[in-house]
């Protein structure tokens, strides 16, 4: 009989996994033994790269963050702010003018002055040769993290969203999804071929879908009761592994009708453990690197 290996260790990323909603609908696979809601007082703008990079590296970039900081005070992006005042004069611009212009005045002139902050924050963690995680282990895996090698977005996903706005909201819908379910394949297959000593698998789909459907319970529970399967599927594939479950951030309703980032995260473990900061997963991994 073949022996079946697991990964040490498996980090399951769910960007956008709101705490407060895993309560509600009792989602035993993804509060585990122990859940917790995570602080994230220390980050000055709650956006995706940076936490998930702090995640990886146990610190907060400030460079990184404070490029982030630059931009919403530009343009306006209150979905990620913590104290942040728009500029006035960029205020009334993104009062009158249509998103296409403000896109297009953005990329001509702020990002040719200031820098890209979604570029920028792609790949930070291995362009600027910071410690990391995946350097402990022998055989580490991933599908890609925002700030190692995972894009925030890209330009098809902007000129879908665009559309959003505009009430067509079905190919953003589809194309959200078709991403999980190749995020989702990759995940399977590689806990299938066992060789791997640590994995820490990445999904946007409840960030993406969670700013369209954060007012809409019945289709978001549906995405929900998913990741919940997935996590429930790992468990049962791996049950010697640690397995925890983080979020970069939640996700609240804004003016009724959008969601934005809520001010705090969502951490699980199958062994009991808690941290209460996104960084402290860093530390929490590499205690067993030697075990």
């Amino acid at each position: 009989m073949e022996k079946t290996t697991s990964p040490k260790i498996i980090v399951l990323g769910i960007d956008g996994l709101e705490y407060d909603l895993v309560e509600k609908w009792r989602l035993q696979n993804i509060m585990q033994k122990t859940h917790c809601k995570l602080d994230l007082s220390d980050y000055k703008v709650v956006v995706t790269p940076p936490i998930w990079g702090s995640m990886i590296t146990g610190k907060i970039d400030e460079e990184i963050m404070k490029m982030w900081e630059r931009t919403t005070e530009i343009s306006g992006n209150f979905d990620s702010n913590k104290n942040l005042k728009q500029k006035w004069w960029a205020k009334i611009g993104t009062a009158v003018l249509p998103l296409s212009f403000q896109d297009w005045i953005w990329s001509k002139f702020f990002e040719k002055r200031m820098g890209s902050p979604i570029e920028t924050s792609t790949n930070y963690v291995m362009e600027k040769k910071q410690i990391n995680i995946f350097q402990f282990f022998e055989k580490p895996w991933t599908n890609g993290i925002p700030s190692y090698g995972r894009a925030y977005t890209d330009s098809t996903e902007k000129k879908l969203l665009n559309k959003v706005f505009q009430g067509e909201k079905k190919p953003y819908i589809n194309y959200s999804i078709e991403n999980y379910q190749n995020d989702k394949t990759q995940l399977f297959s590689t806990i299938e071929k066992k060789e791997n000593d640590i994995i820490f698998w990445y999904v946007a789909l409840l960030d993406k879908l969670g700013h369209i459907y954060i007012k809409n319970s019945i289709p978001l529970m549906n995405y929900y009761m998913e990741l919940n399967g997935v996590v429930g599927e790992v468990k049962e594939k791996c049950p010697d592994s640690y397995i925890y479950v983080i979020s970069d951030h939640g996700m609240k309703p804004y003016k009724g009708i959008w969601g934005m980032h809520s001010d705090h995260a969502f951490f699980s473990s199958n062994t009991g453990e808690t941290i209460g900061k996104p960084f402290q997963l860093y530390d929490l991994i590499l205690k067993y690197k030697t075990q």
